[in-house]
C-alpha cells in the first residue's frame, strides 16, 4: 500500500498527456503551430502581469560598476533595471578585435543553477567561486568563447549570485538552514511568491533575459545577425526559453537540459524554478525547444547522468528526435544535433564547434 502521490502523479500524466505538442506536417503548419503556442506559454508564464508592473516604465541606461583590462579582452561590470526597482548585474566581455565598424558575433552565456555571472565568465571573486572552478572547471564558459573572439554577456538571473534574496525566516528558524554563499540560489522563494502574483520563475528570468537582449541591440559593435545564447542545467534551461520566446537569439546550445518532464522531472524533482503552473497540460520539454526551429540548435547530454531519469539516456535521446521532427519541415535536420558524451551532469563543451560554425 503506499502513502505517497508519485504513483497517482505518473498516471495522470500518462492518461493525460500533453496535448498541444507541434504535429503538422509542412513549415507553414509549423508557422501556425509556434504563433499559437508562443501566446499559449505567454499567458502560462504570466508575461502580461510583468507587463502590467511594467507599464510608463522605460529602463535607463546601465550602470557602469566596473572596468578591468584582461589578456585579449576588457571586462565591465553593469547593472541594467528590468523593471522597476528591480536591477540586473551582468558582465560584458569585449575583445579587443570588436569595433563599431567591425562588429562581432555575441553570445550570451546564462550560469547553471549552483553557478553565478563570477563562475561564467572566470571572475574569481569569493572562496565560494573558486571551489567552483575547481570542481568544475570547464563551467568558465563565457570566459571560454571571449578568448575565441565573441563579445559576451554574462548575467545574473533572478535569485542568482548578487541577485540572492534573503533567507528566508522560516528556513532559518525550522530548517536551522545558513545563509546562502555566492552560488546559492533563492528560487523557491522567488517562484512561490510569483506564482502567487499570477506571474512564474520562468516569466521572471525570461522577462530579465529579453531586457538584455533590447540593450545588446544598442550595441554598434555586437553583430545582431550573429548572436547566440547558452547555458549549462538551469543556464539550459533558461536559454531554452529565451531563445523559444525570442528570434533575436539566432543559434542555442543547452547543455544537461533535455530531459522530459515524465522521465526526469517528476521522477526527480528538480528545483521548483523548472515548474509552471499548468505548463504539463500542454506541452514537453521538446516541445519548447522545438519553437526554435530551424535556427541552429545544439543539445549535450552525459551518458550517465542522473537527471536522465530512470531510462537514462533514453529520455534526452527520444526528446531530441521530437525536436528534430520540427527542423525536418523545414529540411534543416542538420541545424539541430545532440552530443552525447560518456560522463555525469556537467558542462563538457561539446557544442564549440557548433557554435563556430553556425554563428
Amino acid at each position: 500500500m503506499s502513502y505517497t502521490y508519485q504513483t497517482f502523479f505518473q498516471n495522470f500524466y500518462q492518461n493525460f498527456p500533453p496535448d498541444h505538442g507541434f504535429h503538422g506536417e509542412n513549415s507553414e503548419d509549423f508557422k501556425l503551430w509556434k504563433s499559437d503556442t508562443r501566446k499559449a506559454l505567454a499567458s502560462l508564464l504570466g508575461m502580461h502581469r510583468l507587463e502590467q508592473a511594467a507599464a510608463g516604465f522605460s529602463p535607463a541606461v546601465p550602470q557602469i560598476l566596473e572596468e578591468s583590462e584582461e589578456k585579449g579582452y576588457k571586462r565591465y561590470k553593469l547593472s541594467l533595471e528590468t523593471l522597476p526597482q528591480v536591477n540586473m548585474p551582468f558582465y560584458m566581455l569585449v575583445p579587443d578585435s570588436a569595433t563599431s565598424t567591425a562588429p562581432c558575433k555575441a553570445m550570451i552565456t546564462i550560469p547553471a543553477h549552483g553557478a553565478n555571472k563570477d563562475s561564467v565568465a572566470g571572475v574569481l571573486t569569493t572562496p565560494a567561486v573558486r571551489r567552483k572552478l575547481q570542481e568544475t572547471p570547464k563551467e568558465n564558459y563565457g570566459e571560454e568563447f571571449v578568448k575565441k573572439g565573441y563579445v559576451v554577456f554574462c548575467p545574473d538571473p533572478p535569485g542568482y549570485g548578487e541577485r540572492l534574496e534573503r533567507t528566508a525566516s522560516e528556513d532559518k528558524a525550522f530548517l536551522d538552514q545558513p545563509e546562502s554563499d555566492s552560488i546559492s540560489s533563492s528560487c523557491k522563494n522567488l517562484t512561490m511568491t510569483a506564482e502567487a502574483l499570477g506571474m512564474s520563475f520562468a516569466g521572471l528570468v525570461l522577462w530579465d533575459m529579453m531586457a538584455l537582449v533590447d540593450y545588446i541591440e544598442t550595441l554598434d559593435f555586437v553583430d545582431m545577425a550573429r548572436l547566440g545564447c547558452c547555458g549549462f542545467f538551469g543556464g539550459g534551461l533558461y536559454t531554452m526559453w529565451l531563445a523559444a520566446m525570442d528570434d533575436r537569439i539566432q543559434l542555442a546550445v543547452i547543455s544537461g537540459y533535455l530531459h522530459g518532464y515524465y522521465d526526469s522531472i517528476l521522477e526527480t524533482h528538480l528545483c521548483t524554478c523548472n515548474f509552471v503552473p499548468g505548463l504539463w497540460n500542454h506541452y514537453d520539454v521538446c516541445d519548447i525547444a522545438s519553437l526554435i526551429a530551424p535556427r541552429p540548435l545544439f543539445f549535450e547530454n552525459g551518458r550517465s547522468d542522473i537527471l536522465n531519469g530512470p531510462r537514462g539516456i533514453e529520455d534526452p535521446v527520444s526528446q531530441y528526435e521530437k525536436v528534430k521532427q520540427a527542423y525536418g519541415v523545414f529540411q534543416k535536420e542538420e541545424l539541430v544535433q545532440h552530443g552525447i558524451f560518456d560522463g555525469p551532469h556537467m558542462w563538457y563543451g561539446l557544442g564549440y564547434e557548433f557554435v563556430d560554425k553556425h554563428l
